[in-house]
């Protein structure tokens, strides 16, 4: 299927049986990296460095934001549900101005970093992650929640801010993600 909005011959990365959606706009595609059997669904907006392991699914309606200076890396089978913000750059809203109808013009504090994803994660409808966060391997994040420091491994958050509600059971995940594996080779 063709996109609408650039040529995946641009992307930096592109493994085998990966699906993009027609209408994913992905504004600097030669910083996305997508490893085998990813889907980024329709309606999705990426403007910034991206780095989608293998089985990674992106769906509906994310926006990956933070320009060329920011990072974005997703795991191997991690998972953002429809309409997940991961802003890896964004000002500091304290000292910043700015007006969309003087283009390049604003001035603030921007802060630029890195959203990591481990493996075996997911983040929950209409949940936002801010810069320099990291969730842990096998956690999950629940919908409607703002994630703003890091959160640990096989655990479950929720909330705004995200606190951790309970832990996640490892060895029946790790067990999933084996047989998966072993079906999908």
């Amino acid at each position: 299927m063709e996109n609408l909005f650039f040529d995946v011959n641009d992307l930096k990365k592109l493994g085998k049986n990966s699906i993009i959606g027609k209408t994913v706009r992905i504004r600097y595609p030669e910083l996305v990296s997508i490893g085998e059997n990813c889907i980024i669904d329709d309606f999705t907006y990426i403007s910034t460095q991206l780095t989608l392991e293998d089985y990674s699914h992106v769906s509906s309606g994310c926006k990956f934001i933070g320009g060329k200076k920011s990072n974005i890396t997703m795991g191997m089978l991690s998972t953002t549900a429809p309409n997940v913000v991961l802003a890896a750059g964004n000002d500091d809203y304290v000292s910043g101005i700015g007006s969309p109808l003087i283009p390049n013009q604003f001035k603030g504090n921007t802060v630029y970093g890195k959203i990591t994803l481990s493996e075996l994660t997911i983040i929950g409808s209409n949940s936002v992650i801010l810069p320099n966060v990291i969730v842990g391997e096998g956690s999950t994040l629940g919908a409607l929640s703002l994630a703003n420091q890091d959160l640990k491994s096989w655990s479950i958050y929720a909330g705004i801010p995200a606190k951790k509600i309970k832990n996640r059971d490892k060895s029946k995940i790790l067990k999933l993600r084996d047989e998966f594996l072993s079906q999908s080779i």
